[in-house]
């Protein structure tokens, strides 16, 4: 285009500046609001699973208050041992159910390309990340429940829906009183209102009305900018005409890469690397759990590699 104005002297390529200062302004407010709307959607995740993690610790502090030696009439410690050991186990099936929902439960409007599944391809291997969920209920459920979960459209949900069953069988034999049951319930309702949040942000998308007015707005904003700083840069000299091009290129770049932010960080459960990282947050929930009831044979932690974490 400079070519053209100043070789050529194509002086009618020029645009006043006014009108396409005008688009930017629009285009700003429009693009602030979206990564503001993204960011919440990536916070409230965060939030939602440091809520799950909380109520773990507190599920396993539960479990060795309420289901202690001196409160059983039986008084047997093998047995009081294997209820924890049994309770906790779904408890982290469950974790593992969840995250696996909200990793490759796909949606049509999460990032599928070819060099993003390449992605997530190359951290399900970096991080081990089971790409089926018998994989990982088969360590904590027996085989017949995980065959009665396997019909079931949330497995998440049956696994606590068991857990409140298994809990009502505990009273029945008079292994808990009915308050410490009624205590027990409400955090499973907690759970459930925390898995409803997370299932909410990965089944409604960011609404596709806004995310398509940023898009055209970006489109029409970076094709007229060359034009209005052609104009600007000519009053310049016919040497600074020439930075145009960089300056046109700079600023629709910063554009561009805030308009990406925003895209990827509306879907934080889509298996790349701006996820909130649940895999390592269910492995530390994991391993407090087991480590609170005495289990000694614990998994290894997630670590980071090349600077992510999963």
């Amino acid at each position: 285009m400079v070519v053209f104005f100043q070789i050529l002297d194509f002086k009618f390529l020029t645009i006043p500046f006014l009108p396409i200062s005008l688009v930017g302004t629009a285009l700003s407010f429009y693009l602030g609001f979206k990564n503001n709307a993204s960011y919440d959607r990536v916070w409230e995740a965060r939030k939602n699973w440091g809520g799950i993690v909380n109520s773990s610790r507190t599920w396993s502090t539960m479990l060795n208050s309420y289901l202690s030696i001196s409160n059983q009439a039986q008084n047997d410690p093998s047995e009081i041992q294997k209820i924890k050991r049994d309770l906790t186990n779904r408890h982290i099936a469950w974790l593992y159910a969840h995250k696996f929902y909200l990793r490759h439960k796909h949606q049509p409007w999460e990032h599928r390309g070819k060099i993003n599944n390449d992605f997530r391809e190359m951290y399900q291997k970096d991080f081990n990340i089971a790409t089926e969920l018998n994989s990982d209920l088969s360590r904590y459920l027996d085989k017949e429940e995980i065959d009665r979960l396997k019909s079931t459209a949330n497995p998440a949900a049956q696994i606590l829906n068991n857990q409140a069953k298994a809990l009502n069988h505990l009273h029945d034999k008079g292994t808990i009183e009915l308050f410490r049951l009624i205590e027990f319930q409400n955090l499973i309702g907690k759970l459930f209102e925390d898995q409803g949040k997370n299932e909410r942000i990965k089944n409604f998308p960011y609404p596709r009305q806004y995310s398509m007015m940023v898009s055209l707005s970006i489109t029409i904003f970076c094709l007229l900018l060359p034009f209005g700083l052609l104009a600007e840069m000519s009053k310049q000299g016919d040497l600074l005409i020439w930075l145009t091009i960089p300056f046109s290129i700079l600023v629709s770049l910063i554009f561009y890469y805030m308009y990406i932010t925003s895209e990827y960080s509306e879907n934080p459960f889509e298996g790349l690397i701006y996820d909130v990282p649940i895999t390592n947050i269910t492995r530390n929930i994991e391993i407090d759990m087991l480590q609170m009831i005495d289990v000694k044979d614990t998994p290894n932690p997630i670590e980071p590699k090349n600077g992510v974490l999963m």
